[in-house]
């Protein structure tokens, strides 16, 4: 996190302006709060830009010009306003939380986290803040931490539905299965209509080798979400494990349809094979329009007993 130090030396010099710089710093801000209000983001910034180099210690200011650049999507720009303001207004776990953020959207991990912890230490019962730093740890792959922090923020508020499904991917990499389940039912009775809660559920009973319970799950997520070539994988696994072929066949068809590696044609054209089938991608034209999914690699199929 730089210090003002690193504000450039004209600007610094600002600081012994006389007083009435001050006053001018309060009037661009003012100015700038009516912009923002107008929707004029961009003068807005240019307002609030003024005010701080009038004044670089209008907390404030740089605190406005942090949400600002955030709604504009300048990331850079957001997290420099921000690390301005939370070393003025040392105090605010609002602004620690957007800085948190900030850096959590640019992969800054430990410096999010950092700052989440900050905020947390502020605002001990802020739910948001306790579910974004355990979000966080997760993806750092501190899973304990994570689920300490996701009790913390579904303790406090329960009826948020990503929080829960945050909560079961951690409980998941902790190798409590039974747990996730749980955190993914819960996630999937607040909004039914997610197909990644149904995919990470059915992934859940699927570990368990429950291909009854992890069927139904896989059908919802890909009925939700076509393009996910990863549900229509393993949903062919689990019919091929119920000794439904013919809907097995159907499922690695709609994968094929929408992956096309080398290797997972290979595989999946051997197993096909293994129950009289092959490849044939007929149903193409039902996927081809869906909204695609981010690739990741296939899911491991089950392991026999």
């Amino acid at each position: 996190m730089r210090g003002l130090a690193a504000i450039p030396f004209a600007v610094a010099m600002l600081l012994t302006a006389p007083a009435f710089a001050d006053k001018d710093a309060d009037a661009y801000y003012k100015e700038g709060l009516a912009f923002k209000q107008e929707g004029k983001i961009d003068e807005a910034i240019k307002s609030l830009t003024a005010a701080v180099a009038q004044n670089p210690k209008h907390g404030m200011a740089w605190a406005s010009l942090g949400s600002l650049y955030k709604q504009k999507k300048d990331l850079p720009k957001s997290i420099d306003a921000y690390e301005h303001a939370t070393q003025i207004i040392t105090k605010d776990a609002v602004l620690w939380t957007n800085l948190g953020t900030a850096y959590a959207n640019t992969d800054r991990t430990d410096d999010a986290i950092k700052a989440l912890s900050t905020a947390e230490k502020l605002a001990p019962k802020d739910a948001e803040v306790h579910a974004k730093l355990g979000t966080v740890m997760r993806k750092k792959n501190d899973y304990a931490g994570a689920v300490k922090e996701l009790e913390l923020a579904t303790s406090i508020k329960a009826d948020e539905p990503d929080w829960w499904h945050n909560l079961g991917v951690a409980y998941r990499f902790s190798k409590r299965d039974d747990d996730a389940i749980k955190a993914y039912e819960k996630a999937i009775a607040l909004n039914p209509n997610e197909a990644r809660y149904h995919f990470d559920l059915g992934a859940a009973y699927r570990r368990k080798d429950d291909a009854d319970k992890a069927i139904p799950e896989y059908e919802k997520a890909t009925a939700l979400d076509p393009a996910n070539a990863d549900g229509w994988f393993d949903l062919g696994f689990m019919y091929k494990k119920n000794h439904d072929n013919d809907k097995a066949i159907d499922a690695w068809d709609h994968y094929l349809c929408l992956k096309h590696d080398a290797e997972g044609e290979k595989r999946i054209g051997e197993e096909m094979a293994g129950i009289g089938g092959k490849p044939s991608c007929k149903d193409a034209a039902k996927v081809k329009d869906a909204p695609k999914t981010p690739d990741k690699k296939p899911a491991p199929a089950p392991k026999k007993k």
